[in-house]
């Protein structure tokens, strides 16, 4: 395992606020809903947005640095092997990955990065770039992979692709404990709707992340949480 660089923190990061913005504090009521949410934590949790450029990537990096912070180790995979972007975040190398785990060339241990100051964090990027990665996706290597990542981590957040725009994210979100969809907040309710029906049907949707919110002026918080309502 690997620890990135420090380096100039990125403006969409919780670290480059403070830990007491109202930034950080957004996240970490995000982090209490939903590990605490409903009184029983999730292991594996996806968050994917409904389109591409929602702000999913940005909040899986944010909820994993904020609970890290509580002394929970935690792993962020970068599960889009089409335009995978959690290791430019964190600036860590994209050799070895996901991909090549899949494929039998690398083991877990080769592709972690720890977070600079942070080495509860750790990074797993997606990995080379295949020529078909919903060929690589079979359903008992996926179940294998879950499993070695339990003896690595107390959290397992899984950066998914647009649920709206590839095929394979409801595919991932079926074998996850839960799954975040983040929209903005100009998204047509219809869009939603239709996307959970027909794309999420076989996941645990524990909530709508609401991105880019008009706020007051003081108020950081530039998202809001809602919990799926129960049928």
């Amino acid at each position: 395992m690997t620890t990135a660089q420090p380096k100039k923190q990125r403006g969409d990061l919780i670290t480059a606020y403070g830990e007491i913005s109202p930034f950080a504090e957004a996240y970490r009521t995000l982090r209490i809903s939903v590990l605490q949410g409903n009184g029983k934590a999730p292991w594996s949790v996806g968050i994917s947005g409904i389109h591409p450029a929602h702000g999913a990537t940005t909040t899986v990096a944010n909820l994993g640095l904020i609970t890290a912070e509580t002394g929970m180790r935690v792993i962020l995979l970068d599960a889009d092997l089409y335009k995978p972007s959690l290791h430019r975040v964190f600036e860590v190398s994209n050799d070895l990955g996901l991909s090549a785990i899949l494929e039998g060339k690398a083991k877990i241990n080769d592709t972690l990065f720890a977070a600079p100051d942070l080495p509860l964090l750790r990074i797993l990027p997606a990995g080379p770039k295949v020529r078909n990665p919903a060929a690589l996706l079979r359903p008992n290597r996926i179940n294998e992979l879950l499993h070695e990542l339990r003896d690595w981590c107390d959290l397992l957040i899984m950066d998914l692709p647009s649920v709206g725009a590839v095929a394979y994210s409801s595919f991932l979100a079926s074998f996850l404990d839960a799954v975040l969809l983040v929209i903005r907040a100009d998204t047509p309710r219809m869009d939603v709707e239709q996307t959970v029906k027909r794309r999420l049907q076989n996941a645990h949707v524990l909530g709508i992340v609401l991105n880019r919110v008009p706020v007051a002026r003081g108020d950081g918080s530039a998202y809001r949480y809602y919990a799926k309502e129960e049928a």
